[in-house]
This record gives C-alpha cells, structure tokens and sequence, in this order.
C-alpha cells in the first residue's frame, strides 16, 4: 500500500510502498504525482522493474563485499 509521509523531522515528504521507502520530494504535490504515476503502472510492470534494479545492483554489493 502506497502512503505519502513527512520525511522525519523535515519539510520534505516520503512515499512508502509498505515499509519501503520509495522517493523523497521537496514538495507534498510531487509525492502525490509519483504516487498517481506508480498507481496507473500494471503491477507486473512494476514488479519486472523491481526485480530489475535488484538483479543490476547485486553485482555491485557483491564486489564490494568480496573487497574488489
């Protein structure tokens, strides 16, 4: 479930996909927007795209972790 928020003791507001944070915006007008824009995305889309930017970032922590 999509919730917008104040990012902590900010002026800037957070949307949360559940307990994930998914974006920070400096206005509550563009968090609403970001909302809106995930919202209309089929949720197969959505989840490819998850999948996606995890599989292009574990290659990146594994390095790391192996000192490279």
């Amino acid at each position: 479930m999509l919730r917008i928020e104040r990012y902590g003791n900010s002026r800037f507001w957070a949307l949360y996909d559940g307990q994930d944070l998914v974006v920070v915006t400096v206005y509550k007008r563009g968090a609403r927007e970001v909302l809106r824009r995930l919202a209309a995305q089929p949720p197969a889309a959505a989840d490819a795209a998850a999948q996606a930017a995890r599989a292009r970032a574990q290659p990146e922590r594994e390095a790391g972790a192996a000192g490279g």
